[in-house]
């Protein structure tokens, strides 16, 4: 599968929501989990203008899924849990594990550019 790029600060950092959705799934549902995210995920980004791009990634050994979303609207991204179509896609995640999600905003940009020598 080829990914397409995206402009990862789409949205100025002062007022992107970002979501941190973490799947811990049973074993050998890794696939299922991110197919089901997929889903949702495509229904969010058809019907919602303040979501912004959303990553899905698989951990290396096979126990989580992390889907990582930006949102330039909080009121936008709550409106979801009142979203029946949204609620019936997102819901399937219970036949691959548990999950918990979330919402953060940029504190601070380190790259090697800006690093700073610490003094220990």
């Amino acid at each position: 599968m080829k990914m397409e790029l995206f402009d990862p600060q789409s949205v100025s950092d002062d007022t992107a929501i970002y979501l941190v959705n973490v799947v811990h799934v049973e074993e050998g549902a890794q696939d299922l989990a991110v197919e089901i995210l997929e889903d949702t995920v495509n229904y969010v980004a058809r019907t919602y203008s303040a979501f912004q791009w959303s990553r899905l990634m698989k951990s290396t050994d096979g126990k989580t899924v992390i889907n990582q979303a930006q949102w330039s609207d909080r009121g936008q991204f709550e409106s979801l849990f009142i979203d029946e179509e949204f609620l019936s896609r997102y819901s399937r995640l219970k036949e691959t594990g548990t999950w918990e999600y979330h919402l953060y905003t940029v504190a601070t940009y380190i790259t090697p550019a800006t690093a700073r020598e610490t003094v220990s």
